[in-house]
Parts: C-alpha cells; structure tokens; sequence
C-alpha cells in the first residue's frame, strides 16, 4: 500500500522553515522529499518552481468579498486578506493528502478570474485546518517562499545521497523537476549533464571581493575586464549568441564570420566581445567540454588547438596573491580558479571579481521591466532596463535585476513571461559600474544596482558619452 504526504505534514515544515534563524534546514526538506512517492509535490510546494503567476493581496481581498460578501477592511482594521481567508476554515483537522493540495493550487493560478478561484478555495474550508489553509494560501501568495533555491538543492543532495556540486549543475541546466524525476528513478548520472547547444545559457555575475584574503582558492587565472561576455553557440545548424542573461543577439553575420576564420570547433564558449579592440572576440571558457569534471586548467589548455589570437590573454598565477600588477592598475579584474570544475553559477570556488577600490557609483534611470522565465526552473525573473543620459533623453545601457521594490513607481502587472512594466514616474537609481562601453551589439554596461537614488534628475544621470569611462573616477 502506497502512504500519501498528509497535507498536514508538508504545512508544518512550511511553518518551521518560515523561522529564519532555524538550522538544518535542508534536513527538513529532504525528509518531504523522502516522504513522497513523487518527490517533486514537496518542491512544488516549499519552492515553487512552475513559473505560474502568484496572487497579490489585491487578489485575497477581492477573493474574501466574493466568499463573504464584505471587503476585509469591513471586518478589521488594517487586516491581512491571507490571514481573515484562513480563519473561514471549519475543520481542526486537516483531512488531505499534500498531493491533492498540490493539484489544486495549480487549478486556483490557472484560473481565469478571481470569481473561479473562490468556488475552487471553498472546500478547502471543510477539509484544511486555518493553520493548514494559511500555508497553502501563503504558497499561492506572491509574497515568496521560506525557503531558497539553495536550500532545496542541498536536501536534494541529501536525499539522494549525490554531490552537491553534481545537483546544482544539473538544476542549473535542466530544471529541479527533471533532475527529481531522475534522482527519483535512480537514472541520475553526473557523466552525461550537459549545456543544450543552441538554448539559452544564464551566466551569473561573479563574487565581488575587495581583499585578496577573501579568495577561497591557489593558482588562478588572472584577467583583465575590457568588454561583455557572451555566449558562443557553434553547432552544425549554424551560430547563435546569447548576452549573459540568455537572451539571443540577433543578426550574428559578424560572429559566423569570426567563427569561421577562428576554426571554432562546435560547442558552446564563454566570450569577451569588445568593439574596439583590434580583435572584437576572444575565447575565454569552453563551457560544454568533453569531460564535466574537467578544470578550468583542462579547458584553457583544451581550446590551445585554435589560433592564439582567438584567446584571451589570461596570466597563469601561483596564487592570488601574485595578482598585485592587476591591483596596482586600480580597475576591477577577475581571478578563475585553475582547479575549479563548471557549476555554471560562477561561485566564489571558481571566480572572483576582485575590486581594489570601491567601484565609482554612477546614477542611471529605470525606464522599464519586464517578466522572463526562468531557465533553472524557478519562479519568473524580473529584468529592469537601465538608460544614460543622452540629450534631453535616454539609451539604454544595461539590463538586470534589482534586490529594490520598483512596484510603487510602476503601473500594475501580473508576474508572468512576456509581461511588459510600465515605469510610471521618474525613477533613478545608484549603481556599481564595473565597465562599460559601445558594441555592435549597441552601448552597454555591466551595472549592479545598489540603491535607490530619489532626489536624483537628468542632470545627475551617466551620460551616453561618458561609457567607456564609467567605471573610473
């Protein structure tokens, strides 16, 4: 006989992750792992990571009048929908199965209208307990998760006893629920995870370290930053490249002739692509090896076969701490690690951005957002477009995310791909620049947002003419 997850387990290990300061948190959720028969309705629903559009209180709200005829503010002051929604629970004992559960959130986001989502909550009221039913309303809430991308990935590890680097590079690549179902069945072998040549590839930025003493690892790769990175797809179906967060440049005539001149052989690379430079592309990492346990060391000496111009100069170190020459130049650099294998998150094991200053903060206007999925398998990313002054207008330079709230200066909008964000008002923000410059692929910048900049205007704002200067003082 197959035991089911009660509902009831899942919600308190919803609960106790809610405490931030609570310990062994991935022993928890490799318990709920274990305890399913289809691991992935535990994931589900401590991560989501469906990409569905979640509900805003706006969305309780409405949903509480539909159920009872009267607005929240009628019933409280200052009320939270999500918590007055769980008290119509009549049941002190939750009588479902967490895989129910499941189902019917997925039914309650696709919904059509707030009208059909009320009529699929009304059982719940007879079978989840108040304390039950505000987990689960909390899952369909936007207001996120307890638990981190991260967190699943080490019970992952646990419960299947695999490495964590192994997990994590297959998540990273093919999603949590393929790696699960994987996992699950016992056919997961780390010897066949590779990069999909010709699909989108995320890069994330490196660690930022401002000391030497802060780098975890000995003999490193020194490089210099001069201009963006790329994503190189050469297959026999043609070449396409992908900016750093796996959006397709189009019109790559340029790149299929370098490719042919280079003699690339067909694979997916990491590329440093700067207009002025007398050689616009250079090779920087193979980033789908023949081997996944390769080095860092093995691919550099791996991708020799092609003409050295077609490299990145890159400087061999003992240690970082023989990187003086880089730091003495007062300009970011990076450090790769010569042991490092590929995670594809570009951890702190692999590569640092070394800064020797504080980088100079410069101001730039948001101009828009908008919703693009996930290529992990997590929730919807929200990307915001950056612009220089140029006149008495503005270019946009840079694209990325914010750890800031822009939902007060925007129109409203639903979380889901493809939706576009309207930035209401005037909107500047601060930001690390670490370079910038101009392309065939337009102006760029590689920008971190830090902070928001409100008493901030046009006059305040990077000008288009200053890139290529941007990150010195």
């Amino acid at each position: 006989m197959v035991v089911m997850l009660p509902f009831r387990s899942l919600a308190e290990s919803w609960r106790m992750l809610s405490h931030n300061r609570l310990r062994r948190r991935s022993e928890i959720i490799c318990g709920n792992i274990l305890a399913c028969r289809d691991p992935y309705v535990a994931v589900s629903f401590l991560y989501p990571v469906d990409g569905r559009k979640r509900l805003s209180d706006e969305d309780f709200r409405e949903i509480f009048f539909l159920l009872t005829d009267a607005y929240p503010e009628e019933v409280y002051d200052d009320p939270d929908p999500i918590h007055l929604l769980s008290t119509l629970s009549e049941t002190e004992l939750t009588q479902i199965d967490a895989a129910s559960v499941v189902r019917r959130i997925a039914l309650i986001l696709d919904a059509e209208d707030n009208e059909n989502r009320a009529n699929m909550l009304r059982p719940c009221f007879d079978r989840i307990s108040r304390v039950d039913l505000f987990a689960m309303l909390m899952r369909l809430s936007v207001r996120g998760s307890p638990v981190t991308r991260r967190d699943v990935m080490q019970g992952m590890s646990k419960a299947y006893d695999q490495p964590f680097h192994q997990i994590r590079t297959s998540v990273n690549l093919f999603g949590m629920q393929n790696t699960l179902n994987t996992l699950s069945l016992g056919s997961f072998d780390y010897s066949t995870i590779r990069p999909l040549l010709g699909s989108p590839l995320v890069i994330p930025s490196p660690s930022m370290v401002a000391s030497i003493g802060d780098v975890k690892f000995g003999k490193c790769f020194a490089e210099s930053l001069e201009g963006v990175y790329v994503t190189l797809h050469n297959s026999p179906a043609g070449v396409k490249v992908f900016d750093v967060g796996g959006v397709e440049i189009e019109d790559v005539d340029w790149a299929e002739g370098w490719v042919s001149i280079a003699s690339v052989p067909h694979g997916i690379f990491l590329c440093d692509y700067a207009e002025n430079r007398d050689n616009p592309m250079m090779m920087v990492d193979w980033l789908s090896p023949d081997d996944p346990s390769w080095t860092f060391f093995r691919r550099r000496k791996s991708m020799e076969s092609m003409p050295p111009w077609a490299l990145k100069p890159m400087q061999v170190l003992d240690g970082p701490h023989l990187s003086d020459g880089y730091a003495a130049m007062g300009q970011p650099y990076l450090l790769r690690n010569s042991a490092s294998i590929l995670s594809y998150e570009n951890t702190m094991q692999e590569v640092v951005l070394i800064v020797p200053e504080t980088p100079t903060e410069r101001v730039l206007r948001v101009m828009s957002g908008r919703v693009v999925p996930s290529t992990t398998g997590g929730p919807p990313r929200l990307l915001w477009a950056l612009g220089a002054r140029d006149g008495f207008d503005y270019l946009k330079v840079a694209e990325c995310e914010s750890p800031f709230d822009f939902n007060h200066y925007c129109s409203p909008y639903k979380r889901q791909d493809g939706e576009a964000i309207r930035v209401e008002t005037p909107l500047f923000v601060k930001a690390n620049i670490a370079s910038s410059g101009w392309g065939d692929i337009g102006p760029y910048a590689d920008a971190t947002i830090t902070g928001l900049a409100p008493s901030a205007g046009i006059n305040d704002c990077l000008g288009a003419e200053e890139l290529g200067y941007a990150d010195l003082d």
